[in-house]
């Protein structure tokens, strides 16, 4: 009988935790600003592309930096990404499939 209490809140427990990653916000890379579904990364002197971009992002402002090379993990996991700005930057190198999840992208 104690078994299955404990089995329960287990299970209960992970649902909550489940729960609770679907609709807590992500967090913001710690040099760029968020607001809703766009981050804003502009003109930060960054060399790459930061890291923990929230899923949930729409739009993303890279223009202005140093980054000088796109990854195939840069944008993975980005699937509502739909505007995406990259100019004034120093990107000599593309990886083979850094865009391929921006399946929503428009410009």
């Amino acid at each position: 009988m104690r078994g299955v209490g404990w089995q329960t809140l287990s299970l209960s427990l992970g649902l909550v935790l489940a729960i609770l990653n679907k609709v807590a916000p992500q967090a913001c890379p710690a040099q760029c600003s968020c607001s809703g579904s766009t981050v804003d990364c502009h003109g930060l002197a960054l060399r790459s592309v930061p890291r923990n971009i929230p899923r949930s992002t729409e739009r993303l402002d890279l223009n202005g930096n140093n980054i000088t090379r796109i990854t195939k993990t840069d944008f993975a996991g980005l699937r509502h990404l739909r505007v995406l700005q990259l100019m004034e930057n120093k990107i000599s190198t593309i990886e083979r499939g850094a865009f391929q999840d921006l399946k929503e992208l428009e410009r």
